[in-house]
C-alpha cells in the first residue's frame, strides 16, 4: 500500500468512527436532551430528542438520525407567514453517507394557528395571510379559490368547508375561502363560538431540503406540506430519497433543483397540489418504481429548463387537470417501462416544447391523444417498443415536418388512427400509413384488448424490432410492488391524526 493511499483509508476510517447516532422521538422525547440514546436514560441529559428539526441541528457528517414512528405525526409550531422547511446542511462521503431514517413516520405540515394571528374584516369573518407554494395554481386567475382535491382545512380535527366565494363563505360556518387575489384565508367563525374554543390547524411548514452531498432521507410520509414534501436544493450530489410519501402538498410531491444530481426509489406523490415532481435548470435526476397519482394541478411530472431526467418502472396515472407529463425549455426526458394513464378526459398525456422525450417499453393509454405536434415546435420525440391505446381524437397529428420523430415497434390499439398529410390512417390503412411515412417502422395495429392491473397489460408477449432490428416484448410490465403499492394508497387518507385508510 503506497503512502497516498494509506492517508487516505486513515482519513475514512476517521472520519467513520466520529459518526454517531441521534434519536428523535415525538412521545418519549425532549428536546432538552443530546439525542444520543433512543429512549431517556434518567440522568436528564442522555435520550432521544423530540423534534425532526432539532435532530438535524445536531447531525455532523455521516451521522445516522433515527426518528422513532409513534403513530403520532411530527408537527413544528405556526412560523409566522413563511414556512419553516427541513433544511439538511450536512452530509456524509461517498464511503459513509449520511442517513435520516423516519421507519414509517408521518410528518405534518399543519399547524395550529395561533388566535391573536387572525384579522376580524367584518361581523364573523376573519383572514389570515395564506400564500402557500403552489407554483402555477397562485397565478390561476380562473380560479380564486382552493382547490378542492386536496384537502387543507381542519377545524378540531375535522375536515372543513372548502369555499369558492365571499358569498358562499359568508352562509358557511367553519368554512375557509382562500382568496387568492388578495393573498388570504378568510374563517367564518360559527355563531356563539371564540377561536379560543377552536384547533384551527393550516398548511404552514414544509418538508426536506437536502443540500449536502452523499444524503439518504427514508422511509417517511410527509403530509400538507406549505411547499413541497422531497426537495434536492442547490448542488448536492448523490442526494437519495427512499420509500417516502408525499400526500397533500400544496406544492409538489418531489423537486430537484440548481445542478444537483437526486435519485428517488419506491416514492410516491399523491394529490400534491401542483405537479407531482418537478425538476428544473441544470439537476439529473432518476425515479425508480415511483408512483405520482391523483395530482391536483399542474402535470403528473414536470422538467423544465436545462435539466435531464430518467424514470423507471414508474407509474403516472389520472393527474389534473392538464397532462400528465409536461417537458419545458430544453429539458430531457427519458422514459423506460412505465405506464403512464390520462384521465380520458380532452387533454394530451404529453405537452412538450423544445426539448426531448423518449418512451421505450411503455403502456400510453387513456387520453384525447398522445401529444400535440405542429411545424412550430423544436422538440424532438423518440417512442420504441411501446403500447398507444385508448385514445380520443388520434394517437398523433403530424405536422409537415416529422423530421423530429423517431418511432420503432409500437403496437396502436383502439383509436381512431394517425393522422398524416390530412389523412387518418387507423387499422384498415396501416400498411398505407407505414409505407408514407420514414420515421416510423415495424409498428403494428391490433384488436387485443389489455388486462391486469387498470387494465394496462397486454394478454400475451408479443415482439417487435426496436430501431436496430432486434425484436424486444412490447409494452411495460411494472414490478407487482408497484401494483400493490397503488391500489393500497388509493384508500389512503390524510389527516391531523396521520394518515388512516378509507374503508
Amino acid at each position: 500500500m503506497n503512502k497516498t493511499h494509506l492517508i487516505t483509508v486513515l482519513l475514512v476510517l476517521a472520519i467513520s468512527g466520529t459518526a454517531k447516532n441521534i434519536y428523535v422521538n415525538n412521545e418519549s422525547g425532549s428536546n432538552s436532551f443530546n439525542g444520543l440514546a433512543a429512549v431517556p436514560s434518567g440522568d436528564g441529559q442522555t435520550g432521544p430528542v423530540a423534534s425532526i428539526d432539532y435532530g438535524i441541528s445536531l447531525l455532523q457528517t455521516s451521522d445516522v438520525m433515527e426518528v422513532a414512528n409513534t403513530g403520532k405525526p411530527y408537527q413544528q409550531p405556526y412560523p409566522g407567514e413563511t414556512d419553516k422547511p427541513l433544511y439538511v446542511n450536512t452530509g456524509g462521503t461517498f464511503e459513509k453517507p449520511l442517513v435520516i431514517n423516519g421507519n414509517g413516520a408521518v410528518i405534518s405540515g399543519l399547524a395550529v394557528i395561533p388566535e391573536n394571528k387572525w384579522t376580524r374584516i367584518s361581523e364573523g369573518i376573519f383572514s389570515l395571510p395564506f400564500w402557500p407554494m403552489s407554483n402555477m395554481y397562485k397565478g390561476y386567475k380562473q380560479q380564486n379559490y382552493w382547490l378542492d382535491g386536496t384537502h387543507i382545512w381542519w377545524v378540531d380535527g375535522q375536515a372543513a368547508p372548502n369555499c369558492k366565494s365571499l358569498e358562499e363563505l359568508r352562509k358557511t360556518p367553519g368554512g375557509f375561502w382562500w382568496n387568492k387575489a388578495q393573498k388570504q384565508v378568510l374563517f367564518n367563525l360559527p355563531d356563539g363560538k371564540q377561536f379560543k374554543d377552536l384547533k384551527i390547524e393550516l398548511p404552514a411548514n414544509s418538508g426536506f431540503y437536502i443540500f449536502k452531498d452523499h444524503t439518504i432521507i427514508k422511509n417517511f410520509i410527509y403530509i400538507f406540506s406549505w411547499d413541497d414534501g422531497f426537495d434536492i436544493a442547490e448542488d448536492p450530489k448523490n442526494a437519495i430519497y427512499k420509500n417516502c410519501v408525499a400526500i397533500d402538498n400544496c406544492g409538489q410531491g418531489f423537486s430537484c433543483h440548481t445542478s444537483g444530481i437526486a435519485y428517488y426509489e419506491d416514492c410516491v406523490a399523491i394529490r400534491c397540489a401542483s405537479s407531482g415532481s418537478c425538476d428544473v435548470h441544470w439537476c439529473n435526476s432518476s425515479y425508480v418504481r415511483c408512483i405520482f397519482m391523483n395530482n391536483t394541478f399542474e402535470a403528473g411530472i414536470y422538467a423544465a429548463d436545462e435539466s435531464i431526467h430518467s424514470y423507471n418502472d414508474c407509474l403516472i396515472v389520472a393527474n389534473e387537470p392538464f397532462e400528465q407529463i409536461w417537458q419545458r425549455g430544453n429539458s430531457k426526458m427519458n422514459f423506460n417501462n412505465c405506464v403512464i394513464v390520462g384521465c380520458g378526459n380532452d387533454k394530451a398525456i404529453l405537452d412538450v416544447k423544445s426539448g426531448s422525450v423518449l418512451f421505450r417499453n411503455c403502456t400510453i393509454m387513456n387520453a384525447d391523444r398522445i401529444c400535440n405536434l405542429n411545424d412550430e415546435s423544436k422538440f424532438t420525440l423518440c417512442i420504441e417498443n411501446c403500447v398507444l391505446a385508448n385514445m380520443k381524437s388520434c394517437c398523433f397529428n403530424f405536422p409537415g415536418n416529422t423530421a423530429r420523430f423517431s418511432f420503432y415497434g409500437n403496437i396502436y390499439m383502439n383509436a381512431p388512427g394517425n393522422i398524416l398529410n390530412g389523412k387518418t390512417f387507423g387499422k384498415t390503412e396501416w400498411t398505407e400509413y407505414l409505407n408514407n411515412n420514414n420515421f416510423e417502422k415495424w409498428s403494428e395495429w391490433s384488436d387485443l384488448n389489455l388486462t391486469g392491473a387498470l387494465k394496462s397489460e397486454l394478454p400475451q408477449t408479443i415482439k417487435l424490432k426496436n430501431r436496430y432490428g432486434t425484436l424486444l416484448t412490447v409494452g411495460a410490465a411494472l414490478p407487482a410492488a408497484v401494483w400493490q403499492r397503488y391500489f393500497e394508497l388509493l384508500k389512503v387518507r390524510a389527516t391531523p391524526a396521520g394518515v388512516v385508510m378509507r374503508k
